[in-house]
C-alpha cells in the first residue's frame, strides 16, 4: 500500500519500486488523479488498473488498485456512497483500497457512516 500524494508526479519512482518488488497487488491512496489523467498514464505492464478519482474540485483523494493480469481480476461494484474506494475480485477473493479522509468539508459529515455501509456491502 502506498500513499502517493499525487502519483503522476512520482510515477517513474512508482514504476521502479514495482519493477524491483514485483508485487501481485498494489494499492494506492491519495492518487490525486482526475478525469484529465488517462489510464495509460497510470498503467503498469502486466497489471490491470482499477481506479476511482475523487469527483470534487478539491485536490487530493482518489484510489488505485493494480492487480497482476494473470490473476484475471474483475471489478467489484458496490452500492456505497463512500467517496474513495475501489474493489476487484480474484476468484472468490474481494480485494480493495479505501481512503478515509478526515476533511469533512470535502467528504461530508456522513463519511464514517458511509464507510461502515461500504464494509457491510462487501461482506
Amino acid at each position: 500500500m502506498l500513499n502517493a500524494r499525487s502519483l503522476v508526479n512520482k510515477f517513474d519512482l512508482f514504476q521502479s519500486v514495482v519493477c524491483n518488488n514485483d508485487p501481485d497487488i498494489i494499492g494506492v491512496t491519495e492518487s490525486w488523479c482526475s478525469s484529465a489523467i488517462i489510464d495509460s498514464e497510470l498503467s503498469l505492464t502486466g497489471y490491470d488498473l482499477f481506479r476511482r478519482d475523487r469527483k470534487s474540485q478539491n485536490r487530493g483523494g482518489g484510489v488505485l488498485l493494480c492487480v497482476k493480469s494473470v490473476l484475471k481480476p474483475l471489478e467489484f461494484e458496490t452500492s456505497s456512497s463512500f467517496v474513495d474506494h475501489i474493489f476487484c475480485k480474484v476468484g472468490k477473493l474481494v480485494i480493495g483500497v479505501c481512503y478515509r479522509s478526515t476533511n469533512y468539508v470535502i467528504v461530508g459529515d456522513t463519511n464514517n457512516d458511509n464507510l461502515c455501509e461500504l464494509i457491510k456491502d462487501i461482506r
